[in-house]
């Protein structure tokens, strides 16, 4: 368990570094970026281009750095409070240790999405250069998709844990 907790830390410091090394390099140039500036982009039906859409002063800059670095600490701490959750009666170890470690395998992957999106966001904003969605939007899915795929499966593996619990508690009983 402490190699699985050691993961989580890794994984972690390499979702926060990205974020930290954006925040440096956008206090390195603060005093050079426009004021006001483009904070927020999105698509222009219009021109069929990525546009900055909303344009404020460049202390709001720093918005996707609080965002990003708020968004990891939350469900960072939601892994921590998953660790510290003492299993039911009612599931097996094995059982609590396999929703315990999906639980954070959902956190870590969150993490990392997170980051990847908030990176790009503070990269667009430093260089004031707004990126099609599509071009970073659709990783982002691929990065999803397991995910999406695994949840079913899991869904399938606790079931199977809990009935087998059930089946083991009769059998004991009778």
């Amino acid at each position: 368990m402490k190699a699985l907790k050691r993961t989580h830390i890794i994984i972690l410091l390499l979702c926060l570094i990205p974020l930290l090394i954006g925040l440096v390099w956008f206090i390195i140039r603060y005093d050079s970026l426009p004021n006001p500036m483009g904070i927020h982009f999105g698509f222009d039906e219009k021109t069929h281009e990525s546009i900055f859409d909303v344009i404020d002063n460049k202390i709001f800059g720093i918005y996707p750095f609080v965002a990003g670095f708020g968004l990891i600490g939350l469900l960072s701490l939601c892994g921590f409070f998953v660790r510290r959750v003492k299993p039911s009666p009612k599931v097996t170890e094995k059982g609590h240790s396999v929703m315990q470690q999906f639980v954070l395998f959902i956190v870590d992957a969150n993490n990392i999405i997170i980051s990847i999106y908030f990176t790009v966001w503070t990269y667009c904003i430093i260089k004031q250069e707004p990126k099609p969605m599509g071009q970073w939007g659709k990783p982002l899915a691929i990065i999803w998709l397991p995910m999406l795929l695994l949840l079913p499966i899991c869904m399938i593996v606790l079931r199977i844990v809990f009935s087998k619990k059930r089946a083991d508690k009769k059998l004991t009983e009778e």
